[in-house]
């Protein structure tokens, strides 16, 4: 059972349709709703990631963990150093 109200916004309705995602062009990637989202990464790279998260892992050797860290090292990009530490 639903129940109705008499309250009314007094505000007046705005216009927000600048605010939509829009696409940029370069090398950004979209989803089907056109949100941005991050460019794919190679399979090394993804196996380094994954890595780096467990190293301190227990139950792992830590240098076994940091000797194959080092077979698959993968230079970052200044775009992604900054996003691990964004300036103050």
């Amino acid at each position: 059972m639903s129940e109705k109200h008499s309250y009314i916004n007094p505000s007046e309705k705005l216009d927000l349709s600048h605010l939509e995602a829009t696409v940029t062009k370069g090398k950004k990637y979209y989803n089907e709703q056109g949100w941005e989202i991050s460019a794919p990464i190679s399979d090394r790279e993804c196996i380094y990631k994954c890595l780096q998260n467990c190293e301190d892992l227990a139950g792992l050797d830590k240098l076994q963990v940091g000797r194959l860290m080092k077979e698959f090292a993968v230079e970052r990009t200044d775009e992604q150093i900054k996003s691990e530490y964004p300036p103050l």
